[in-house]
């Protein structure tokens, strides 16, 4: 008998509850059905402080910690630096792609958006080499480690 297929967990960070219900439900149609949604960015830092998830979707504009300050924080914490992480807003300018690229965000997504632009990214983010410091404390061989499903996509 084959073992059951672990589906790693995914945390999706917007204010909007419609669209954290149609991201969750976007990325089970892809085959992420373990999602956590949440509408602020301490919520998220304080769910990830519980629970290692294998990629953060977050929207830019929230209050009262935006999706920027989000990534910079998690970006900063050992634990958390290398947790895949994108980006989505309904418009990005110039310099929002600019101060998120320069605080490692992995991607960006425009609203609304597609399964398509959806699995698209996740390939792109999920491949990614991980970050490193002087003394890194996870690598991407430990991600896949914590979640063979990631080598899947």
């Amino acid at each position: 008998m084959s073992e059951p297929i672990e589906h790693p967990p995914i945390l999706i960070v917007d204010e909007q509850e419609k669209l954290l219900r149609l991201v969750a439900m976007l990325m089970s149609r892809i085959g992420f059905p373990d999602v956590d949604g949440v509408s602020s960015g301490p919520e998220a830092l304080e769910k990830m402080r519980q629970r290692r998830y294998a990629l953060v979707i977050s929207d830019l504009n929230m209050e009262p910690m935006d999706g920027l300050s989000l990534l910079r924080e998690i970006r900063g914490d050992d634990t958390l630096m290398n947790t895949p992480f994108i980006l989505t807003e309904s418009s990005f300018d110039f310099e929002d792609i600019n101060l998120a690229h320069q605080a490692g965000a992995d991607a960006f997504i425009l609203k609304p958006f597609d399964i398509a632009v959806l699995k698209n990214k996740l390939k792109q983010v999920i491949n990614r080499k991980p970050r490193k410091r002087e003394a890194p404390i996870a690598t991407q061989s430990t991600l896949e480690q914590e979640f063979p499903m990631l080598g899947k996509y």
